[in-house]
């Protein structure tokens, strides 16, 4: 998947894009997230601010870019690795990985989701390194 909806424009011609205001079911949001034949949506409404999977065109709205964001992003790093890495290591250029989330700690533990057959307990999470995208 590509950080910024290929797919989903190209197969249902819509201006479906990282930022973008949408209407989903009548709920209004910003899509956050390309899930390849899906967009991750977060609605305005929601206060935990989740990132949840619609489909581009049943019952979707496209509008104008949204100003500001309701999560923003971040790259997380795995303890092994220092940003300076991710210039010359191709290891850590793999092993990084770009969240959205409302702050530091979330970042932290949504990467650790992703990554967490990789590690043997969850106090790895505390060793990664965050910084905004």
């Amino acid at each position: 998947m590509s950080h910024n909806c290929e797919y989903v424009p190209q197969h249902h011609q819509v201006r479906a894009e990282i930022g973008r205001r949408v209407i989903a079911y009548g709920k209004t949001g910003v899509i956050l997230a390309d899930r390849g034949h899906y967009i991750g949506v977060v609605l305005d409404e929601d206060p935990k601010k989740r990132i949840v999977n619609y489909h581009p065109t049943h019952e979707m709205q496209y509008g104008e870019m949204a100003e500001t964001l309701p999560l923003k992003e971040w790259l997380v790093l795995p303890f092994k690795h220092d940003w300076d890495d991710l210039h010359w290591s191709r290891e850590a250029r793999a092993d990084h990985d770009r969240v959205w989330a409302a702050n530091r700690s979330q970042a932290k533990y949504k990467a650790y989701e992703r990554l967490q057959d990789y590690w043997h307990s969850i106090r790895a999470m505390l060793h990664f390194k965050v910084r905004r995208a």
